[in-house]
């Protein structure tokens, strides 16, 4: 078998705007998307991470090594993507993600079993958090918690929101009201987006403590590894990072610096599926929680629900509630929680029929384009 042809597609979908967090302003999501066909006519599909506004990059990068990937045997992903000419910055990293996942994919569709099965999982049902709580115009601290205590009502145990946007003031209210509306027994994390100081890390830290929250992400700048190392050390909540880390020995970096409390990475950055086990188990050794990181679409929540179903180290995964892009192609299971968790079992591959994405869609939910594609 064989690797016959490649195609190159992108997601685009045009959003309000009216939502945003400490960094971005939401008016269009995108998102690159690969196919890889084999010989035997079955289709992987990958998805990897991008900077929205150097997308290009990565259709670039897959443009120049999709020619060293016709002919080849895609039933080793690992070796395969790892072969791949290596490449500084996130498109390389991305575009070798994408294609890994996708060759899990095809492996796993051709061996009859789910994604998480194919690399060695065994757990049928994979704890997730809601991941909403964005800012919004117009949108007041009581309509936050209206938003977040539907998530519960849903079936999610665990939810995350952002902070970092306003005053510590404003901010520490709004996750005041929302931990009274979800309860004390649901999980509740927030997100800082990277925009705190070590003084205001290290506050946060704290008040956040007395309001029963599980987590911190990206309270610093992702290159402070020190500051999270003090603020892992001093705080009281753990730190948890990098969601748009791609080098290895970052990573590795944070593990040995004792700089995070929870280990996140994101499957369509980091390598995927081959080099994300790697990573939870590098974070087991040391005695850290792996979580997966996703917001793009239902191609890259599939791929992150079942890493979470594939190692016992994985904790809860990211479901996005406001990124939901594509999220109609997931099956059921994967879709609607129950007790906290999502299912990955009773699937082949990631659960998503290539065939779907070609489907027709109402124009508020986005288009997928084919690009560009080869064939040997």
């Amino acid at each position: 078998m064989r690797i016959i042809a490649i195609a190159a597609c992108e997601f685009s979908r045009t959003l309000s705007g009216a939502a945003w967090n400490p960094v971005s302003r939401w008016r269009e999501r995108r998102a690159p998307i690969l196919r890889l066909t084999a010989s035997d006519g079955i289709t992987g599909i990958g998805e990897g991470w991008s900077r929205q506004q150097d997308i290009a990059a990565f259709f670039e990068r897959l443009r120049l090594v999709a020619p060293l990937l016709l002919g080849a045997d895609p039933l080793d992903p690992m070796g395969l993507s790892g072969g791949l000419p290596a490449a500084a910055g996130w498109a390389g990293a991305a575009v070798a993600s994408a294609i890994d996942m996708a060759l899990w994919d095809m492996r796993a569709k051709r061996e009859g079993r789910s994604l998480h099965a194919a690399l060695g999982g065994t757990r049928r049902v994979v704890p997730v958090y809601a991941s909403g709580g964005l800012y919004v115009d117009g949108k007041g601290p009581e309509a936050l918690a209206t938003e977040m205590a539907g998530y519960v009502a849903q079936g999610f145990t665990g939810v995350k929101m952002k902070i970092g946007a306003l005053s510590f003031a404003e901010d520490h209210a709004r996750v005041r009201i929302v931990r009274q509306a979800i309860g004390p027994r649901t999980e509740l994390f927030v997100d800082a987006v990277n925009q705190l100081d070590r003084d205001g890390a290290l506050l946060w830290s704290r008040r956040l403590a007395d309001l029963g929250v599980a987590g911190l992400q990206a309270p610093l700048p992702f290159d402070d590894i020190e500051g999270m190392a003090m603020l892992q050390r001093q705080g009281s909540v753990p730190v948890i990072a990098s969601e748009a880390e791609f080098r290895p020995e970052v990573f590795q970096c944070l593990l040995r610096e004792k700089a995070v409390g929870m280990l996140q990475f994101c499957v369509g950055l980091c390598g995927g599926p081959s080099r994300a086990l790697a990573l939870i188990a590098e974070a087991a050794a040391h005695g850290v929680t792996a979580t997966p990181q996703c917001h793009a679409t239902a191609v890259l929540q599939a791929a992150s629900l079942h890493l979470g179903g594939a190692h016992p180290n994985a904790g809860r995964v990211e479901f996005h509630m406001f990124h939901d892009h594509l999220h109609d192609l997931l099956p059921p299971g994967m879709r609607a929680p129950r007790a906290g968790c999502l299912s990955v079992d009773g699937v082949t591959g990631l659960g998503i029929a290539p065939e779907a994405l070609d489907a027709p869609r109402a124009p508020d939910t986005g288009e997928i384009r084919t690009l560009w594609s080869m064939a040997a």
